[in-house]
């Protein structure tokens, strides 16, 4: 069977995220500030121009990455919500969610770390994080928004505040259990979410 030629756009697009792949291995190797654009390029098989085509700096590149992996996180999120019959269920599932990324994350969770140093002095940098946050922060409370009509779910806090909660609690409570080297309680996470969405206990 003979292969379709790729239109431009597609090639493009096709080398934009073969870059991307590669920046995301040169970046768990060697860390943000270790890595380099000559280091990614060399790593993908491109020259140094092929990268600068598709991104302006090595800042722009990890954005980008960064951007894929807090879709993908929401739209888990979005997901395990969906499937929800009631907030108790749901905190039940995130719990379990939370757990099983925290262990399959860890460098990515590092980087984040340590670009979150270089953001919190770079204006620019951190106006777009914050703007994928703020993003990130909508589509999860409309999410338990929803949930909430399911079953006339009232709370003190609104679904906004929630979601905020939600990450909140999940990026701190990650980097506290790598620095700890695990010894944090092990259902921390999903029993904090209890006790601050659902004050007092239901009955499902």
């Amino acid at each position: 069977m003979v292969r379709r030629r790729l239109t431009q756009e597609e090639r493009k697009k096709e080398t934009r995220q073969l870059l991307l792949e590669s920046a995301v291995e040169v970046f768990a190797q060697l860390g943000f500030h270790g890595a380099s654009v000559d280091k990614i390029a060399e790593y993908a098989g491109f020259s140094k121009g092929a990268v600068y085509a598709h991104f302006h700096s090595k800042e722009e590149l990890f954005l980008a990455i960064l951007e894929q992996q807090m879709k993908l996180h929401v739209d888990n999120i979005h997901q395990v919500i969906d499937q929800q019959h009631s907030f108790s269920h749901f905190i039940e599932t995130m719990d379990e969610y939370f757990l099983s990324v925290r262990q399959e994350n860890r460098t990515w969770n590092m980087l984040n770390m340590e670009f979150l140093l270089y953001a919190m002095r770079e204006e620019s940098v951190r106006h777009k994080w914050s703007n994928m946050i703020i993003e990130s922060v909508e589509k999860i409370s409309k999410a338990i928004e929803k949930l909430m009509s399911k079953e006339n779910y009232e709370s003190t806090l609104t679904p906004n505040e929630m979601a905020w909660t939600i990450l909140s609690l999940e990026n701190g409570i990650a980097v506290l259990y790598y620095i700890s080297e695990g010894r944090m309680p092990h259902n921390l996470y999903g029993n904090a979410l209890q006790h601050m969405l659902l004050p007092t206990r239901q009955e499902d």
